[in-house]
């Protein structure tokens, strides 16, 4: 967030609002997914009845921001790749589609439709009082609703965040990405056929050229949808898992603990691949780092900082990927 909003020239890069979208609804993920899971496993607040009693009280709004902000990440994942999509197969029309109105649109629709799809919680969920004897004190318990029209409504969401946010979205990725990568290809057999045609002296640097950039847009393409399906597509078994053995059975806590760690995983490594693996944001991101250094450098001997020191830290931002090779920037 800090390279993309720090920076103007960020603010030119295609898909900047579903960047800053995508950092926003990870960071809140885990922040969120944290104060869920986190104290529970502290003894000392675990066994604390008044803890215990402010924690029953708002886990299961946590646990629906958590969900939302989970979901919002994966639409505006897909929503990332359609406007690649877009921009790299329908080029003439691309214009029309990609503009940061609909790309504001898309984050609003995305965060409401998550919204709806984790509101379930509190809803389907009650919070008991229990008597501890042993203790003689109250300790609060959530155990779903025994309304039967509740509990199809859970069991339907579940359902349908299931295959809405898990099955699906690899799918549309792995089609969309294919068909990229398709495209990327003929165009650089089509560059690299011109080249021969015309007989130029530098057609062998620049065939190559071509084929080291096609080569790293495929790698990051096929890296977005082998992390989807690594670290997202596991929460399909583990929740059919969870169906067949029950809430409580070791196989199913196993496989549940661990496709949660998965998603965690994947919003951590969402910036890596967004903001690391393309050129241009590890560029924007070491201009940014100097930048901060030099500021610092500043603060630290403010009168031996010269004029030309200063332009010189944001002067090369602009120029950050060769013109000639625009479609393969964008991907």
């Amino acid at each position: 967030m800090a390279v993309l909003t720090s920076n103007k020239t960020a603010r030119r890069i295609p898909s900047w609002n579903l960047l800053i979208a995508l950092a926003i609804c990870d960071s809140l993920f885990l922040i969120f997914a944290t104060l869920d899971v986190t104290p529970l496993s502290i003894p000392s607040l675990a066994f604390s009845t008044s803890f215990n009693h402010f924690y029953s009280r708002v886990v299961l709004y946590i646990r629906t921001l958590a969900s939302t902000f989970y979901k919002s990440s994966v639409l505006i994942v897909v929503a990332f790749n359609v406007e690649r999509y877009l921009c790299v197969v329908c080029p003439l029309n691309s214009h029309r589609w990609c503009t940061s109105r609909n790309s504001k649109n898309a984050i609003a629709t995305a965060i409401f439709v998550s919204f709806l799809c984790s509101i379930q919680w509190p809803l389907a969920y009650n919070t008991i009082r229990c008597f501890e004897s042993n203790s003689n004190e109250y300790y609060y318990v959530i155990l779903m609703s025994t309304n039967r029209a509740l509990q199809i409504y859970y069991r339907t969401m579940d359902y349908v965040s299931l295959f809405a946010f898990n099955v699906l979205p690899i799918i549309a990725l792995l089609y969309m990405n294919s068909r990229i990568i398709f495209t990327l290809r003929r165009v650089v057999d089509e560059d690299s056929r011109r080249d021969e045609e015309t007989k130029l002296s530098d057609g062998l640097i620049q065939n190559e050229t071509h084929n080291n950039r096609t080569m790293r847009a495929n790698a990051m393409l096929f890296a977005v949808v082998f992390m989807l399906f690594f670290c997202v597509g596991p929460q399909a078994p583990a929740r059919l898992l969870f169906d067949i053995y029950g809430q409580y059975h070791p196989t199913a806590i196993l496989y549940v603990c661990l496709s949660q760690q998965l998603v965690f995983l994947n919003a951590s490594l969402n910036f890596c691949l967004y903001c690391v693996v393309s050129k241009r944001y590890r560029t924007l991101m070491k201009q940014t780092l100097k930048k901060f250094l030099h500021t610092l450098e500043g603060v630290d001997r403010p009168f031996q900082i010269s004029l030309k020191q200063t332009k010189s830290s944001s002067a090369h931002v602009t120029s950050l990927e060769d013109p000639q090779a625009n479609l393969i920037q964008n991907v």
